[in-house]
This record gives C-alpha cells, structure tokens and sequence, in this order.
C-alpha cells in the first residue's frame, strides 16, 4: 500500500511540474519573486498565489523573507490553538448562563470551534454540526506543512466528547516555530494538565516530528517529500499519531482519529479569511478542487466527514449558504482573533489590509457581500460549467461581465480556461455593489462583528445610522427595520 501511495505521488508530482511548466506557469512564478521568502523555489499550491493576487500585496505589505515566513508560521500556530481554548471557556459560560434572544447572536457569545477553528459560530449549533461532521467521540489533529521545505512543522488538536473540545493535545512542533514561544506558550505546549497534553521541553515537541513510520520507516516530518497530496499526507501520519495517541491516551480508542492536512499558504488564507461566507468558499475550493481545475487537494480530512460528501455535491453558491445557515443561522460573521496584536502582529498587519481593500483587491475594491462572494466565479486551470457555481441565473450586468471576461458560452454554459483566456481573477457579480469598510462600524480585530447574510451597502448604511453597532445585540431588529426602509416586505 505505502509502495503504491509512494509511486502514485511520483507520479503526480511529475505530471503537476510538467503541467506548470507547459502552461507556462514557471516563468509567470519568476516574477513573482519578491514575495518569494526563498526566490528561485517553487512552493505547494504555486498556482494559488497567482489566481489570489491580494495575497500578493498582503506579502508585500509584510516585506516577506524567510525570517518573516517563519514568523507568520508561529502566528499561524498560536491563533489556530488559542481559539479553541477561547471556544471551551466561552461554550462554558453561554451553557452556565444562556443569554436572552436578543443577545444571542452578540459576537461576544460566538466562538470558533474544532472542525477546524476558522469560522465562528454559537456554542451550541457548534456542538451539534461537530457531532454531525466527525460523530459523538473523535480525536482531530491539523497536520501543518511548510509549503517551501515541504515539512510538517506542527501537528496539534482536541479530543471532543459530545462534540464538545474537552482536551487539546500538542503532538509535535518544529523547533524554527517553538523559538517564538513567550510564556503563555511555555504554559500551554510545554506542559501537561488536565485538560491540556504537551511536552517537556522544546526539543521534545521538535524530536516528536521525526517519529518514523513502523513499516515504511518515514519521519512525520518528511511525509510531504514523500507523498504528493494533502490527503496522502494524512494517510502517511495518520498510522504513526494513533500509535503515540495509543501510548499516551488509551481512554480515547473509542474516538475515530481524524487528520486535516494543509499548507502554511492555505492555512492562512482560510485562518485570516474576512467573513465567514469568505471562508466557506474556500472549504468549497480546498476540499472539491474540481471547481478550480486543480487536480490534486488545498487540504484533506482522513478519513473524509461524510457530511462533507454530501454538502460538496452541491453548486458552489448554495454550499455557501447551507453552511452559513448551519452554522450562524444565516448571519455572516467578520472573523476575530483570539490572540492580541502583540503576538500576532503580522495577522493584524493582514487583518488590516484585507479590511481596507477587499478580499478580491486590487480587481474588486471594496468588501464584497455575502451574496455576492457566494456566487463568485473563479479562475479555472480546465472547462467548468457555470452550474458548477451558481444555483440561481446570473443578472443581467454579470452575465455580460461572464460573457466578456470570463469568456463564457451562453449557449453550453462552459467556461473557458485561463490558458485560453489569460483570466487570473474572481468575477464578482457587478449589480451588487462592494462596501466600503468606512460603512462598517469600526472593526475591533479581538471582537469582530456579526451581520445578516443579505446585508449590501444600502442595508448597512441604514442600519448603522439606525444605531446598530455590529455587536449582535438586536440585529434582528435592525435587520428588519433596514429592510423595510428599503422597501421590502417585513413579517
């Protein structure tokens, strides 16, 4: 089987670089070298960088370098395990004192929970959608590869019982992303209570990655120089972490283990992803890459939540709403960081730029709303038909954008790609218009704020000067009394 897995990743790897350089891929990736933190390398999911050109600016804005790439490792590290712990103590005082109808959709009484913990949601829809997407009892670490040196360079997560997260385990972290450990890190990773597993000291998180495999005698650490895709990552780990979960917590063998395997790059676009709509998206594109014409996983579960089967069948747009109704009742939330700007300045660096130019800039200026991000149509590597993206038909103003830069056929409903139409952008739906972060109320990165999903320019203006502050309190109310200044029918 690891022989088969071995030869098959040889051979995708052959086919991607053949690929990339006959789309001509390698020379475009040439100049994008100063954002490069090791110019001359072609990193994991190249072709990513070149169809999210914000990216692109936020790497400038940064100043990348390898010093700053391992940097924005750590943050990436630290954000994904505090907000899970900022999950369990918020879950515990919402179930201790649930608040008033009016107060439960407040931003203070969401929390990102472990499936993974980049969206937010209320604690108990939380527990529900956990247990739907992994079962009563499951253990789930988050596999992080470094898509430079294709390294695992930390694996951490949670053992959930009732779909609750009840204990974190740190299972490995690399030593270049353990040196910018402060004090509250020392607590939390390097030692062992109750609730939390880690390790002694720094080398022995570090040592635990070189952990080999007992029949192919391959560390944890070089599982990506070995296999190709994210999926087969998790399937080469995955033996090697139940072992060590084995050893260390043999209570927990009635849960199924689960991996989720990503790139730093991917990681961070879905950790510092704006709105939760917006990272819907992505869970749509990195677990159903057919849509982007990738041929090979952004990130992987092993084994796959059967719920997710399901759910990434459907059309690219009623995804998007399905999981936003699921998990936020049909509220969009612009996300918050656990973690303050002192630890994480680079996030907020992120934060900010994303905040003040749009998820889509410099193609699309302004934040672009829920409905119309749902219905966004990527650049695609191969032929996609529009019915891949969309449930509903597109206005009038974006079926003539489609036709004449995307290059659709109105007649078949097949869109071309970019080889052929040189496109390395989204197309954002031109009837409804962006929002201009000065519409928002000032954004407090550690709080975030919540909005219904059908807010568009004209919703916001009315509600902030109505008085709605972003908070969540009465959003309802406010909801309803924009709509019916704007004209529509109110129950």
């Amino acid at each position: 089987m690891a022989e088969m897995m071995e030869e098959r990743s040889q051979q995708l790897k052959a086919e991607w670089e053949e690929w990339f350089r006959g789309m001509g891929f390698d020379k475009v990736w040439k100049r994008l070298d100063v954002i490069n933190p090791f110019p001359g390398s072609i990193p994991t999911n190249a072709e990513i960088f070149m169809v999210m050109p914000v990216w692109r600016h936020v790497f400038r804005e940064l100043h990348m370098d390898p010093e700053v790439w391992r940097r924005l490792k750590y943050e990436n590290f630290v954000e994904w395990s505090y907000r899970v712990d900022q999950a369990v103590e918020t879950t515990n005082r919402v179930a201790k004192n649930p608040p008033s109808p009016d107060e439960m959709y407040c931003i203070e009484n969401l929390c990102y929970l472990s499936h993974p913990p980049a969206y937010l949601c209320k604690p108990d829809v939380g527990k529900s959608t956990c247990q739907m997407l992994y079962g009563k009892y499951a253990t789930v670490e988050y596999v992080h590869v470094d898509d430079f040196s294709r390294e695992v360079y930390w694996i951490n997560g949670y053992h959930n019982e009732d779909g609750f997260p009840v204990h974190r385990w740190t299972v490995g972290v690399a030593s270049d992303i353990s040196q910018y450990f402060d004090e509250e890190d020392e607590r939390a990773f390097l030692t062992s209570t109750e609730s939390w597993t880690g390790a002694s000291n720094r080398e022995e998180l570090d040592d635990r990655l070189n952990r080999r495999h007992l029949r192919t005698g391959v560390k944890i650490r070089d599982v990506p120089k070995v296999y190709w895709d994210p999926y087969d990552w998790g399937m080469g780990v995955r033996d090697v972490v139940n072992d060590m979960r084995t050893e260390v917590f043999s209570k927990w063998l009635h849960a199924t283990l689960y991996m989720s395997c990503v790139s730093a790059y991917i990681s961070t676009i879905a950790q510092n992803a704006l709105m939760s709509s917006e990272f819907f998206l992505y869970v749509y594109y990195g677990l159903n890459t057919s849509a982007l014409g990738v041929k090979y996983n952004l990130f992987s579960y092993v084994p796959i939540p059967p719920i997710l089967r399901t759910l990434l069948n459907l059309p690219q747009e009623t995804f998007v709403k399905r999981m936003s109704e699921l998990f936020l009742g049909g509220y969009n939330a612009i996300h918050k960081y656990a973690c303050n700007e002192k630890k994480v300045p680079h996030l907020f660096k992120i934060r900010k730029f994303i905040f003040d130019h749009g998820q889509f800039y410099p193609h699309v200026k302004g934040i672009v709303p829920p409905m119309a991000m749902a219905r966004a149509i990527p650049p695609s590597m191969e032929v996609i038909n529009l019915d891949r993206y969309l449930e509903t038909p597109p206005s009038k103003e974006f079926l003539e954008l489609l036709e004449a830069d995307g290059g659709l056929n109105p007649e078949t409903g097949e869109l071309p790609p970019v080889d052929e139409v040189g496109r390395f952008s989204f197309l954002i739906d031109p009837s409804i218009e962006p929002i201009r972060p000065s519409d928002f109320p000032p954004l407090d990165c550690n709080q975030g704020q919540i909005w219904p999903f059908d807010i568009t320019r004209e919703k916001v203006e009315i509600m902030v000067e109505e008085g709605y502050d972003g908070s969540g309190k009465n959003v309802e109310h406010y909801s309803k009394l924009a709509d019916k200044k704007m004209g529509k029918k109110v129950d």
